[in-house]
């Protein structure tokens, strides 16, 4: 009898400490469990659009990614638009390939050269080292371009 009798109070104990750890999980608020949703900081964004002439670009659409806003460049090429870090603008002007950029600073200007990539010319059957080839001359290109643009002061506006 006394046998049984421990028994049942070991389990009983058992019982209610299985309990009072569901209790415990029940009285958690769900709130802790709940992952925070990203905050973004909007702040505007300007920048300068330029050609492979050095040329102002007016007219190009830029697309915050995340959020569908758009805006235009004007005649200067200047644009403006509201962005939060990380977001991704994509650039699209009449025969040049689209540039696509990461908001890294958003306090800082971002000035784009548009070209028209040879890489995006290729066939679509192009060799590997053809494709390599390409987009090593377009970043060369792009690089070179970035450079005069700066030393002529076409980033200053």
């Amino acid at each position: 009898m006394k046998k049984i009798l421990v028994s049942l109070s070991f389990i009983l104990l058992i019982l209610l400490s299985k309990t009072a750890f569901c209790q415990v999980i029940i009285d958690t608020p769900i709130t802790n469990f709940v992952k925070q949703p990203n905050l973004y900081v909007i702040v505007p964004i300007r920048g300068r659009v330029i050609g492979l002439n050095l040329e102002v670009l007016h007219g190009v659409i830029i697309t915050n990614k995340r959020t569908g806003d758009k805006s235009s460049s004007d005649n200067n090429g200047i644009y403006q638009l509201s962005v939060a870090k990380g977001d991704t603008l994509i650039f699209e002007f009449l025969n040049h390939s689209k540039e696509t950029r990461i908001i890294k600073h958003p306090q800082e200007n971002l000035n784009v050269v548009m070209i028209k990539r040879t890489a995006d010319q290729l066939p679509p059957n192009a060799s590997p080292s053809d494709l390599r080839k390409a987009e090593k001359a377009d970043d060369e290109l792009y690089r070179i371009l970035e450079k005069d643009a700066k030393l002529e002061g076409k980033w200053n506006y």
